[in-house]
């Protein structure tokens, strides 16, 4: 595990490459289905489709101004990258931890994928408060043994997770979540897909539901150069 976390991160550090490809995901009980391009100042999108609906006139002009002031303000595209930013430290915080946070036991084969299971490291203490779930995580890796790659991880909470002695929060049991994994190059791989079903209550008592359901696929290597308007271009000339 300590290698293939290695390698996970050499490839999200040292070889930076950006991508373009396709996004179905969920977002408040709705499906939108997108093209999605990295850039040297975060990810940028069109938006393609509705429930499996393309976009009218009225929504297409729509999806337009949002792009053109996209490109006109540069505060709006920050944000969008502070986050994207946050996201990706909160990803490779939890790749470092994986191999002291738990404990791994051989659990035969999956296709061509090694499979492991794992179950909390009773050693393991938790550096920050938001690593405090790990203590209560366990569930199934797959590793691509030759290149020694994060292929597939799933994971539930086998029991609540309080936050300040529960004052502050807690994450319900039973929460889940799965990543997947797909090599696009012969030495990169992206996330194919992502679900996550957390519930619990944060903050005094405000209920919290943290569904996140998202697949990524048709990956196209992009220039690692690209700036928003070259981006924003291409886009625009990609069929629906």
């Amino acid at each position: 595990m300590k290698d293939v976390v290695a390698n996970e991160l050499t490839d999200r550090t040292t070889e930076h490459s950006n991508w373009m490809y396709r996004v179905t995901k969920t977002v408040e009980q709705q499906k939108l289905t997108q093209i999605e391009i990295e850039t040297k100042d975060g990810p940028v999108h069109r938006l393609l489709a509705i429930n499996d609906a393309p976009l009218d006139s009225a929504q297409q002009k729509q999806e337009a101004v949002r792009q053109e002031e996209l490109i006109r303000d540069p505060s709006q595209q920050l944000a969008i990258k502070k986050q994207n930013d946050a996201d990706e430290r909160r990803l490779e915080k939890f790749l470092r931890l994986l191999p002291s946070a738990f404990l791994f036991r051989y659990d035969g084969w999956d296709g061509a994928y090694l499979r492991l299971n794992f179950w909390p490291d009773p050693a393991f203490i938790p550096p920050t408060m938001e690593s405090k779930a790990l203590q209560s995580m366990a569930g199934t890796i797959l590793v691509n043994p030759l290149q020694k790659r994060l292929a597939h991880i799933n994971g539930y909470l086998l029991e609540n997770v309080d936050f300040g002695f529960g004052l502050l929060g807690r994450l319900a049991k039973g929460g889940t979540f799965e990543i997947e994994r797909t090599q696009v190059s012969s030495s990169h791989w992206k996330t194919h897909i992502v679900d996550i079903n957390v519930s619990g209550r944060m903050l005094l008592f405000k209920t919290i539901s943290k569904q996140q359901h998202e697949t990524r696929s048709d990956f196209e290597p992009v220039s690692s150069d690209l700036d928003l308007k070259q981006a924003e271009e291409l886009l625009q000339s990609r069929p629906n």
